[in-house]
């Protein structure tokens, strides 16, 4: 979908200013009739907003800020792959998790 190196850079450097802009600036690059594309905005909005609002117990905060290791956000990965991998999901909520997906592999080094 998008090149998302950038937007988890400006994570780890916690410039909720700036990857809100870059959202903005790289939402064209996802089809706004599409569901999955919505649901792929959808999750990275949802990111740059539990950043916004603190709570400690969002995932996104807590990869951030080192509460799961390595071997956990892999495991998250997975757990998303195989939720991707069920038929009956909903359009919205593949592209939902595949940006989860695509984040966390960045945070975690794991590419496809």
């Amino acid at each position: 979908m998008l090149d998302l190196k950038p937007f988890v850079k400006l994570l780890k450097q916690k410039d909720l200013k700036k990857v809100r802009e870059w959202l903005e600036q790289n939402k064209g690059g996802l089809n706004p009739n599409d569901e999955f594309g919505k649901g792929y905005f959808l999750a990275l909005q949802g990111m740059i907003s539990a950043l916004e609002v603190g709570g400690e117990m969002s995932v996104i905060k807590r990869v951030l800020n080192g509460g799961y290791g390595q071997e956990q956000v892999k495991k998250l990965i997975n757990d998303m792959k195989g939720r991707l991998s069920l038929k009956f999901r909903p359009r919205d909520e593949q592209g939902f998790d595949t940006a989860w997906i695509e984040v966390l592999q960045e945070f975690s080094g794991e590419k496809e």
